[in-house]
């Protein structure tokens, strides 16, 4: 393998984050709601006959002339009782309007001056509203009676609850309200579809998820009993795989330990009893993997894992084909990574992807087998590259060669695998929700691309 590491790829791809189905039924559901909220506002204006300053000038202006009229039509004799009950009657006071009134205008908030134009209108050019006068709080409105001047006196709050809160705040009251509503709505229906993902995910981890609520609607009570029947029957599966191959681990390595003393004392041609020896250990090879394969359905034993212990380790159990000159193995890692995980899977791993070079990956001119390993640490655990120099594999095998079983000999010739090498780098990945990938380098000779992220306890 040529030293210097591989080339890091910097070209970055930019892909649209999709939007998750519990945001797109909130915006949905908002959508509608600000739809008929804008609609029902503009139906109100559309059909509103007047403001409310205009409803209250008129009510105000029908106040001051009744008063007027009262008092100008009364007995003079009478026109202090009159004063008296509307004073305690209606809240109504009526004062002369003196030269030296003081009046404060800050007082006079915008409703007030509001409504002076709309009051002159309907009561003279004379008129003028105030919010207090003599440094008393009121309505303050002034009126004419025979040429003198008069301030008609009207509780404040008797002329602010006329208003009441504006169209617009309760539209965004009701809409605030509304909108949790929605989200409270949204998050109700998508729950259950989140759960079953985050169950699939785990699953498909081949880990055991936790059964999912078969309560609620008769839909997703469906779904999920028929998953966690689904998920039932895959454990049990695994379960049954798992006693099976350690059976037939059983039968068959205890008769291959006794055939291989026979013919080491057999007396055979030295040839022979090398051949014969090798094919036991190849069955034993064989049947080893089977068994690993079937393991990795067991949770990991997960701690903190020594990258640079576990490559040192790797470096060591290759020390025979390196210095027999079968193997060029190059390792480019960085200092003090820390891995959360199984340290037998890390190594299964990397061993697997070696063992397949070693196997497939020799250049036609015979050289050694150059294997180049990269290790580099991710936000989420680690990242491996392994790349081998020999003929690679055709584009359409990228992804069948990571199923149990599938071999390309065609391509790469016999050489006693059993198919399970790429598949168990693969499931070992998916193990811990990551993934293994495999494609042509473009200098030549295989890649293999493994992310394996820290152990997380399934949920």
């Amino acid at each position: 393998m040529r030293a210097g590491g591989v080339a890091a790829d910097t070209t970055a791809t930019a892909h649209t984050r999709p939007i998750s189905l519990f945001w797109r039924t909130f915006g949905l559901v908002a959508l509608l709601i600000v739809a008929s909220f804008a609609a029902t506002i503009a139906a109100a204006r559309l059909l509103e006959r007047a403001p409310p300053e205009q409803r209250l000038a008129w009510e105000v202006a029908s106040v001051v002339n009744l008063t007027r009229s009262a008092l100008v039509s009364a007995e003079p004799d009478r026109r202090l009782q009159l004063l008296d009950e509307l004073a305690q009657q209606e809240e109504v006071r009526v004062l002369p309007k003196e030269p030296g009134d003081r009046i404060d205008t800050s007082a006079t908030g915008p409703r007030l001056r509001a409504l002076e134009p709309r009051l002159r209108a309907l009561l003279g050019a004379s008129t003028q509203v105030a919010g207090r006068v003599n440094d008393v709080d009121a309505v303050w409105i002034s009126f004419e009676i025979d040429g003198d001047d008069y301030w008609l006196i009207l509780p404040r709050d008797r002329v602010e609850r006329q208003f009441g809160p504006s169209l617009a705040l309760l539209s965004l009251i009701a809409a605030a309200f509304a909108l949790l509503g929605a989200l409270a709505i949204s998050r109700l229906v998508n729950r259950p579809l989140s759960d079953l993902a985050r169950a699939i995910g785990v699953l498909s981890r081949g880990r055991a998820p936790q059964p999912l609520a078969e309560s609620g609607p008769t839909e997703i009570a469906a779904v999920n009993r028929r998953f966690n029947r689904l998920a039932a029957d895959l454990a049990q599966l695994d379960a049954d795989r798992a006693l099976a191959l350690a059976g037939i681990s059983h039968d068959i390595r205890n008769p291959l330990a006794r055939l291989r003393i026979e013919v080491e004392l057999a007396p055979l041609p030295e040839e022979q009893r090398a051949s014969m020896v090798d094919d036991i250990e190849r069955i034993d090879r064989i049947v080893g993997q089977f068994i690993g394969y079937a393991q990795i359905a067991q949770p990991p034993r997960a701690e903190v894992v020594d990258v640079s212990a576990v490559l040192a380790s790797i470096a060591n159990a290759y020390r025979g084909d390196i210095d027999a000159g079968a193997l060029a193995l190059s390792i480019d890692a960085g200092e003090a990574l820390r891995w959360y995980g199984d340290p037998t899977d890390l190594q299964r791993a990397i061993g697997n992807v070696v063992d397949n070079a070693l196997r497939y990956g020799r250049p036609d001119d015979a050289r050694a087998v150059q294997v180049q390993l990269q290790v580099h640490a991710t936000a989420a655990g680690l990242a491996l590259t392994m790349r081998d120099d020999g003929p690679g594999i055709a584009d359409e095998d990228t992804e069948r060669l990571l199923r149990p079983f599938a071999r390309v000999d065609r391509a790469r010739g016999e050489h006693g695998g059993s198919g399970l090498g790429l598949a168990i780098v693969d499931r070992l990945a998916r193990r811990y929700g990551g993934r293994a990938r495999l494609s042509n380098d473009e200098r030549g000779g295989l890649r293999v691309d493994i992310d394996l992220p820290d152990y997380r306890t399934p949920t």
